[in-house]
């Protein structure tokens, strides 16, 4: 009962704290112009495996009906990773390692050449290494794809915010 009640609650505070989606089925009006905008941005190709991971998470996160006509805006990216070992045994082999992606990146208004909007991001996670090669090779290939997957998000939550504002 009690557990319900906070629940009422919050569900009747939230839309007195200015809260709004900006994209999905209950999206306002200025939040079809979001995903409207978002929909002209070309994505520059990034030439390493790394960046291609990235690359792609993109596309299907911020435009994944295509770029609608003639691309408006230019995204750049230029990612980068790192991977530290932790957890060292007495015979200095690691058990774990800590896995770090970043990422810089450029909105540039075509017409102009003008940035719009640039920013960087980084995730963090780890995963286990274990004493065949394979499975730790399978764990840091995932860890790859869930931190190429976090930046995608936070990069596309950047520029949403910032279409959102009407810059």
């Amino acid at each position: 009962m009690r557990r319900t009640l906070v629940i009422l609650m919050l569900t009747l505070a939230l839309p007195g704290c200015g809260f709004k989606p900006m994209y999905g089925a209950n999206a306002s009006a200025t939040s079809a112009s979001v995903m409207d905008r978002m929909a002209t941005i070309d994505i520059r190709p990034i030439p390493d495996r790394l960046g291609q991971i990235v690359r792609n998470e993109l596309v299907d996160s911020i435009n994944p009906g295509g770029i609608a006509g003639a691309p408006v805006y230019e995204l750049a990216l230029k990612v980068g990773e790192e991977r530290e070992d932790v957890a060292i045994r007495q015979n200095a082999s690691a058990t774990r390692a800590n896995y770090r992606m970043s990422a810089r990146f450029e909105l540039r208004e075509i017409a102009t050449d003008k940035v719009a909007l640039s920013g960087t991001t980084w995730a963090e996670t780890a995963f286990d290494i274990v004493q065949q090669d394979y499975p730790t090779v399978i764990a840091q290939q995932d860890a790859r794809r869930k931190l190429a997957a976090e930046l995608a998000e936070e990069i596309r939550t950047r520029i949403a915010v910032f279409f959102d504002k009407g810059k």
